[in-house]
C-alpha cells in the first residue's frame, strides 16, 4: 500500500468526508420527515398558523448546512439528488411560511375592516367584493391543510403556493385601495395625518357613533380631550362643550349656535 500512500489517503479522505455528509444529510431529511406545525383552532371557520419560533430556528440551521453541503463539490456526487431534493424543498417551506405569516397577519388585520365595516363596504364595494372571494380562498386553504400537520407536506403540496400567491395578490390590492381611501380622508381633513391608519380606521368604522370617535379627539386635536355628551349620554348625538387635556371644561353656549348635534360624515 506504501507504493499508492497518496492514492489510499485521498480514498480515505472522501470517504470520511462522504461519511459526515450522509450523516448530516439523514439526519436532516429525518428530522423534517417527522417536524409538524401547530394550528390556532380557536376560531371555528379558519384555523390559524401557530407558533413557528421553533420550526424556523430549524429551518435557519438546516437551510445553512444544506447550503454548506451543496458546496461540496465531488464530495456529494454519490447523494446529490438527495441533497438537491432537500435543498429544494427546504427552500420552499422558507419561501411559503415568508408569505404565509405575512398573509395571516394582513388578513387578520383587515378582515374586520372589509367584512365588518359598512362604511368601508359602502365606499369600496368592488375590493369588498374581492376580499369576499380570497377570505373564502383562505379559509379553505387553511381548512385544508390543518388536517396535516407535518410542514415539508404541507409546503411542498402541488399547486398550494400558487394558491397562497393568488390570494396574496389580491390581498394587496385591497390594502393599496384602502390605503388609497384613507389619503383622500387624509386630505379632507388634514388632522387626520396625526393619527395612525389603525386609528383612523376604527374612527370612521363609527363615524356614526360620536361616543367611540371622541376616544381619538386627543389624538387629533393637541389641546381637547373630549366633548361633553351630557345632554345625549346614551347616542353622544349632541354635544354641548369640551374638556381639555389639562381637565379645564368649557361649556358651549345654549343660545344660537346652541348645542351641536354631530351627524353626517366623520371628517366634516
Amino acid at each position: 500500500l506504501h507504493h499508492f500512500s497518496d492514492d489510499v489517503y485521498d480514498i480515505v479522505d472522501q470517504s470520511g468526508k462522504e461519511a459526515k455528509i450522509e450523516k448530516k444529510l439523514f439526519g436532516i431529511r429525518n428530522t423534517w420527515s417527522k417536524m409538524t406545525v401547530d394550528f390556532d383552532i380557536s376560531r371555528d371557520d379558519c384555523p390559524l398558523l401557530g407558533d413557528l419560533t421553533e420550526i424556523l430556528e430549524h429551518l435557519e440551521a438546516d437551510s445553512l448546512e444544506m447550503l454548506s453541503m451543496t458546496s461540496q463539490g465531488r464530495f456529494i456526487e454519490f447523494c446529490k439528488p438527495l441533497v438537491d431534493e432537500w435543498s429544494e424543498k427546504l427552500s420552499t417551506v422558507d419561501s411559503m411560511l415568508l408569505v404565509w405569516r405575512k398573509f395571516q397577519i394582513n388578513w387578520c388585520r383587515l378582515e374586520p375592516i372589509f367584512l365588518q365595516s359598512d362604511d368601508i363596504r359602502s365606499q369600496l364595494p368592488e375590493d369588498s367584493k374581492r376580499f369576499e372571494v380570497l377570505d373564502n380562498s383562505w379559509k379553505e386553504l387553511m381548512m385544508e391543510v390543518s388536517r396535516s400537520s407535518l410542514i415539508v407536506e404541507i409546503c411542498n403540496a402541488e399547486g398550494r403556493e400558487n394558491t397562497l400567491n393568488d390570494i396574496t395578490e389580491a390581498l394587496d390590492a385591497c390594502e393599496r385601495s384602502l390605503n388609497d381611501y384613507l389619503e383622500q380622508k387624509k386630505k379632507a381633513f388634514p388632522r387626520f395625518y396625526f393619527v395612525a391608519n389603525s386609528a383612523l380606521l376604527d374612527i370612521l368604522s363609527n363615524g356614526n357613533k360620536p361616543l367611540k370617535v371622541a376616544e381619538y379627539l386627543g389624538d387629533v386635536f393637541d389641546g381637547i380631550r373630549t366633548l361633553d355628551f351630557s345632554l345625549a349620554p346614551d347616542t353622544g348625538r349632541t354635544a354641548c362643550g369640551h374638556k381639555a387635556k389639562d381637565g379645564e371644561f368649557v361649556a358651549w353656549s345654549m343660545e344660537s349656535p346652541g348645542p351641536f348635534t354631530l351627524e353626517g360624515p366623520v371628517e366634516q
